[in-house]
């Protein structure tokens, strides 16, 4: 008899969600975690930089502490507000992340 992969019930539903944003595992740097609009819990991707690839164009951005950076999916981003050099970014889902950025909110969200 074959062995059969295990694949958890949550694949299914991942594989039919928006990707909002990734960022690196701060535990495991190679490992991406994938943030997902209308889901509450994170998923990994093994590989960051394949993940990267497998998302498409990104735009990278850094939290306002200055941790390290997060792709974000422009596609998934809804409106941007204007709170200075920090940015808040509102998804499609109406979750929201604040970012570091200088630049105009059009530049993130095509307003």
């Amino acid at each position: 008899m074959r062995d059969v992969p295990r694949v958890e019930p949550s694949s299914y539903l991942l594989a039919r969600q928006t990707l909002r944003f990734l960022a690196r595992d701060a535990s495991n740097p190679s490992t991406a975690l994938v943030y997902w609009q209308g889901v509450p819990e994170r998923s990994r991707e093994p590989c960051f930089f394949d993940a990267m690839q497998k998302f498409g164009p990104l735009l990278q951005l850094v939290l306002p502490d200055e941790r390290p950076g997060i792709f974000v999916k422009r596609d998934a981003i809804h409106a941007v507000h204007d709170c200075g050099v920090v940015k808040r970014l509102v998804f499609k889902d109406w979750s929201s992340l604040d970012v570091r950025y200088a630049g105009p909110c059009s530049d993130l969200c095509g307003e």
